[in-house]
């Protein structure tokens, strides 16, 4: 059966299915350019599914839908009695459902109608709860049979957290489910993931998308105003958390400690009552249920230094983070639930499968190599590709690597990725500058299997979950000045550990510039600008480099440079001689 999930909210996308097998997965932002692209039919990544898929529209046989915005228009009567004629088009449609107290999603909303204004009539349509969603996403990618699966975001079907417990062949929740979904009030500051948000916010950064910045910037300062934060949440026995403030009165305090104290201390604040209140959440839930695992999902799991407190204070045998924990992974989420749901949780189970490499986007490559000639790049090699790849990294160049299909989830993992030898502590600096980045922010390694215990002292519950750079680390101090650039002001790194079964060329790339510098890692960050999402079709990876962004274009048939080659800072004799021969 031919599956389609649809995420129409804010990191809006689409994953298509056969039965258990994900054939195409494509956030919307990587087609559109647009940041965060959402608030609607997520067209532009159906139609990438689809292509790659080498199916019509009309062979989609199932959709799976979100229960969130949707406009009005395609709202039923009886869920629009008390709709405000005035505001927004969209509506959410929990809201809708618990206000006019509506079970059945097909009696609020004509999904029928709205499916086949964008081009699908399939025969079965489902509407999956958001939480089991998120959760399903990192339940299905692992063998777990004794397992915690544990969800934190800012909110989705009105719910801000779930916990599930799966142990003997059961699936049993703890907290998070329908029911809560239903409760007519509710505090929308028992959400960590909307504190963190309206931090993010007071500190002059952009909500939903600069996270990551105070987790980086939390690094430069110190907790003290934690305590007083800390106030604001209680932890029941059960481990759920509930706020003794309204949302208001957090926002106006983060307005004012953004106006009086320095903002490094304000997010190293904020970032420590994240870490301590999810904690004291699992460790009540651990001594209630005594789970051997924890599956994790939601956009709170984004926080890479959150996992590393879990992984470390917690007697987990394996921590895994879904790679695609925000929003972008809900379609695939709602096609797993729609799975689970058609044929039980023993055939669920049975049909789990551990990941491999992340490349489920629309596959560019026979036509990549042309676009960049074609716009007037020179192929500086075709063969020995990896040797060469290598010496230029030896020799400080940046690469940008254009590999098969792009990665699904929010992270660059070796196919839209740009390399850089990580020994100059200064290119934290410099290369920033190039791609228009904030300078505080940490790049990220990328290390080899047989390799990262030599480097990082990383847990091995975190190995699994390192694949896809969802977890922070100690870099051992032997390594800290050897590999600066790729080590944070904490000591930490965030490394992808990288497998040469699910990436030969980035792999081998790797090796070789081991046994050239004698250094084991190279920096991995995403092939993209500042606020410009991770880069997708040809064209975008060739304009990077028309923008002096990156020095060099690498593909698996072929290595292109700006003809002439501009001889930038990174450029040496060796790197000259090597283009030149």
């Amino acid at each position: 059966m031919i599956i389609l999930g649809l995420c129409g909210d804010h990191d809006g996308g689409a994953a298509l299915y056969d039965d258990y097998r994900l054939i195409a997965a494509v956030a919307q932002e990587r087609v559109t350019r647009i940041k965060g692209d959402g608030g609607r039919f997520p067209m532009e990544a159906v139609r990438e599914c689809l292509i790659q898929a080498g199916l019509e529209a009309s062979q989609i046989e199932a959709v799976a839908l979100s229960r969130g915005s949707y406009d009005l228009s395609y709202y039923k009567a009886r869920a629009r009695l008390t709709t405000p004629l005035s505001g927004s088009a969209r509506r959410d449609l929990m809201r809708m459902m618990t206000f006019q107290w509506i079970g059945d999603p097909a009696r609020a909303f004509d999904a029928p109608r709205y499916l086949a204004d964008h081009g699908l009539r399939p025969d079965r349509i489902m509407f999956y709860n958001h939480h089991l969603a998120h959760g399903l996403s990192a339940l299905f990618h692992t063998d777990y049979d004794d397992a915690l699966i544990y969800t934190s975001d800012g909110q989705g079907d009105r719910v801000c957290y779930s916990a599930r417990r799966l142990v003997g062949g059961r699936l049993r929740s703890l907290f998070g489910d329908e029911t809560e979904s239903r409760r007519l009030r509710r505090n929308r500051a028992d959400s960590l993931g909307d504190f963190y948000g309206a931090a993010t916010q007071a500190l002059g950064f952009i909500r939903l998308r600069h996270e990551g910045k105070v987790l980086g910037l939390a690094a430069f300062g110190e907790p003290i105003y934690a305590e007083e934060l800390r106030s604001h949440f209680r932890v029941r026995e059960d481990g759920q958390i509930k706020a003794t403030v309204r949302t208001g009165k957090i926002q106006q305090e983060f307005q004012r400690l953004a106006a009086q104290g320095r903002r490094e201390d304000v997010a190293a604040s904020v970032q420590q009552v994240l870490e301590q209140v999810t904690l004291e959440s699992l460790e009540k839930i651990v001594s209630r249920e005594r789970p051997r695992n924890l599956a994790a999902s939601g956009g709170v799991f984004a926080n890479v230094k959150l996992t590393q407190r879990i992984a470390e204070q917690l007697p987990f045998d394996e921590v895994f983070v879904s790679p695609a924990m925000s929003d972008q992974g809900q379609a695939a989420g709602g096609v797993l639930q729609f799975l689970l749901e058609r044929d039980g949780l023993a055939t669920f189970l049975a049909h789990r499968q551990k990941l491999g490499n992340l490349y489920f986007g629309r596959d560019y490559m026979a036509q990549a190599d042309n676009v960049f000639l074609e716009a007037g790049a020179a192929r500086v090699a075709d063969g020995r590709i990896v040797d060469f790849a290598a010496r230029m990294l030896a020799d400080r160049r940046i690469l940008g690597l254009y590999l098969g299909r792009c990665e699904y989830g929010p992270r660059a993992l070796g196919a839209r990725t740009i390399m850089a030898s990580p020994a100059d502590r200064s290119i934290n600096d410099w290369l920033n500058k190039r791609l228009d980045r904030t300078e505080f922010m940490p790049f990220a390694p990328v290390v080899r299997d047989a390799r990262v215990d030599e480097v990082f002292n990383l847990p091995k519950s975190l190995h699994y979950a390192a694949r896809y750079m969802t977890v922070t680390c100690n870099v051992k101090p032997q390594w800290r000045d050897r590999i600066p650039a790729v080590v944070h002001v904490d000591g930490t790194a965030r490394p992808q550990v990288i497998r040469r079964a699910d990436n030969p060329t980035y792999y081998d790339i790797l090796q070789r510039f081991e046994e050239i510098s004698g250094l084991p890692c190279a920096i991995n960050t995403s092939f993209n600008t500042h606020e410009e999402p991770i880069i997708n079709r040809p064209e975008e990876a060739m304009r990077a480099l028309d923008q002096g962004r990156i020095d060099l274009l690498v593909t698996e048939t072929g290595i292109f440079a700006k003809n002439p080659l501009s001889n930038e800072k990174s450029s040496t004799s060796t790197g000259a001689a090597l283009i030149a021969g």
